[in-house]
């Protein structure tokens, strides 16, 4: 009996960075050139931006909840809240990294 499941890593980056491939190169040749400095600095102004809105989000998650989220996490080590609170981060970032890309 042939095992069907050894190739899907393989399919699913392929699947995963196809789209991305064919944007970099179709996006090469028309994007105007910055230079080292500029990325950079652009780098880390978006990141910073992306923290300061996870930031925002999570505040706004502890004020949502009717209980301490750090309570939660800290003291009562609650697994449960750090699998919401990891989602929502994850959410979060992936809204993020689309609207400043």
């Amino acid at each position: 009996m042939k095992k069907m499941y050894l190739n899907a890593p393989a399919a699913l980056l392929a699947g995963a960075l196809a789209p991305a491939l064919a944007h970099a190169h179709a996006a090469s040749a028309d994007a105007p050139r910055i230079g080292l400095g500029a990325g950079l600095l652009l780098s880390v102004v978006y990141g910073l931006v992306g923290i300061l809105l996870l930031m925002i989000g999570y505040k706004i998650f502890e004020w949502v909840t009717p209980f301490s989220v750090n309570d939660a996490l800290s003291k009562d080590q609650n697994r449960a809240v750090g699998i919401v609170v990891g989602a929502i981060f994850i959410g979060i970032a992936i809204i993020v990294a689309a609207a400043l890309g």
